[in-house]
Formats: C-alpha cells, structure tokens, sequence
C-alpha cells in the first residue's frame, strides 16, 4: 500500500488544490505568453518575489530542526552552534562558486536532481527500496534536462550567467535529446514497476506520470525562469510544506499548515530582506535581469547544501 493512499482525507483534498492551483497559474501565464502580454522585467520581479518568500519558506524550519539536533551535544549554545554552522556551509558554497562556478554548477545540478525528486516523490513511498534512488534522481533531473532540451538558447544564456564568464563545452542538440528522451523514459519506465510490484497503486503512478508531464509542458511554452518559479514555488515548495505541516499536526493538517506559518514567518522574512539586500548591491554591477538570475540560482545553491545535509541528519533523528 502507498504513504499516499494512507493519509487523510484533508492532507489528499490539499494537495489536490495545490496542483489544481499550480496548473491554473501555469496555464494562465502560459496564455499570456502566447499572446506576448508577459514583460520580461515585470515576470522577473515576480519570481524574485515568490521564490524567495514560498520558494525558500519551506526551508524555514531548518532552525527547529536544528535545534532537536544540536541541543542534544550544545544545550545551552545550540542556537550559536546551528547558525554559525549553516551560514557557513553556505559561504563555503558562495566562495567555491565563485573560483570554480562550472564545477559548482555540475555538482549543483547533480544533488538539486535528487533533492528536486526525493521531496517530490517521498508521499508517495512507505519504505525504502533500491530503486527508489535512481527514481528520486531521474524525476528531479526532469528540471534540469527538460529547459536545456525544450528551451535550449534560453537555458544556454542562463548558464553562461551562472557560470560567471568561465568557458564551457555546450553538447549539441540532438545530445540534449537523448538526455531528455532516456530521462522521460526511465521515470515512467520505473514507476510503473513500482505499480507491477504494488508500492504504488494506479492512481499514484497517474498523478506522478502527471506531475512530469505538466512539468515538461510548462518548460516547453513558458520562459525558463518563470517555469523554473511555477515548480519550485508551486509543486515543489507546497508538497513540502504540506509534510511538514503533518510533522507539526498529524491529527489536523490545517492546523498544522497555521503552526508552520508562523514558524516559519521569521526567517522567511530575514532571508527575503537579505535577497533584497543583495539585489541592490548586484544591480550596480550587473543588469537587474542578470543580478536576479544570480541571486535566486547561486543563492539557491547556497541554501541547499545545509538544507539537505540537515535534513539527512534529521530524518535520523525522527
């Protein structure tokens, strides 16, 4: 039997709205886009806003988290402890980005992937099986390979920005095809033989093979970052919210989504202050657009290692 297919009925009816919620807007601004009403400047704004309010809250329990690990070694200094800690992990990231961005690119791409895919995908697995990895890894890799194949010039500008003019060696397009075409096939390939082998039902391997298809449409007519935003914020983001707000509530999801809400007020709002920050500093240098790309990308792969090794050593403790 599935974890899906084992929650309550409030958790399933969230979750349901949240995807209605995320195919609405993303048919919306794909509407628009066709129609060439969206500004570039103005839709910038937007998932610079988004992603670093919805987009990095659900990372915003990190500190009580943190707290159940550290006050166990650091009773009276944990808080010390945990925040120097993760500000470091993300320096130490900021500074190799800065002396070898394309291999901090590579190795970003390659942990986004399998985080992408394991906070996607884990409502739906119950137990740990061998093939659960490569599935978590190929479904997350779908972000990655899906723009460079779907929207290629597009994603090729976006990493030179990254890259921070280091050279690199772009594949050709019928390379990018395959890469998608195997990943495409590999996640459905192996989630229906979780279906044959019952770890899912059929209704779970329909809203997954959904999930990915939806995910391609929006990277196929949408601009790379606005798509990028309707995932992370809207796909991405909710579903891990909503497991956390069952961590804090288990006998009452709404309750428990109030409770992370106002848990994770506080640093929401200190790290969208800090993005602001950033932003002005960066826009003297660079253009907005550039300064932006920079600040959601580079900022993301800043906060992701620590967010992922904390949760890693959370998921121990549970």
């Amino acid at each position: 039997m599935s974890k899906f297919s084992t929650q309550n009925s409030p958790y399933k009816k969230i979750y349901m709205i949240q995807l209605f919620f995320y195919l609405f807007l993303s048919a919306c601004f794909i509407g628009l886009h066709h129609q060439n009403f969206l500004i570039e400047q103005q839709y910038l704004f937007f998932c610079f806003f988004i992603i670093a309010t919805v987009g990095i809250s659900h990372g915003s329990l990190d500190n009580h988290k943190g707290e159940l690990i550290f006050k166990k070694y650091f009773p009276r200094y944990w808080s010390f402890v945990f925040y120097v800690t993760y500000l470091l992990t993300s320096a130490f990231v900021l500074l190799v980005w800065i002396y070898s961005p394309l291999i901090s690119l590579c190795i970003f791409f390659l942990v986004a992937s399998f985080h992408f895919g394991y906070e996607d995908l884990e409502m739906f697995f119950s137990q740990n099986f061998i093939l659960e990895t490569p599935l978590y890894f190929l479904r997350g890799l779908i972000i990655i390979s899906a723009p460079l194949y779907l929207n290629n010039v597009e994603t090729v500008n976006f990493i030179d920005i990254l890259l921070l003019g280091e050279k690199w060696i772009n594949l050709e397009s019928a390379t990018y095809a395959y890469i998608f075409y195997f990943n495409l096939v590999s996640i459905f390939s192996l989630t229906l033989l979780f279906w044959i082998r019952k770890n899912i039902n059929l209704k779970d391997f329909f809203i997954i093979s959904f999930e990915v298809f939806s995910i391609v449409i929006v990277f196929k007519y949408l601009p790379l970052i606005l798509a990028f935003t309707m995932y992370f914020c809207f796909m991405h983001s909710t579903k891990h919210i909503l497991s956390l707000a069952v961590e804090l509530n288990g006998s009452n999801v709404y309750a428990g989504i109030k409770s992370f809400a106002k848990k994770a007020a506080p640093l929401t709002i200190i790290t969208f202050a800090m993005s602001l920050i950033m932003l002005f500093y960066l826009s003297k240098e660079f253009s907005v657009d550039k300064s932006i790309l920079k600040i959601i990308f580079i900022g993301l792969a800043a906060l992701t290692l620590p967010h992922i090794i904390l949760e890693y050593i959370y998921g121990k403790y549970k």
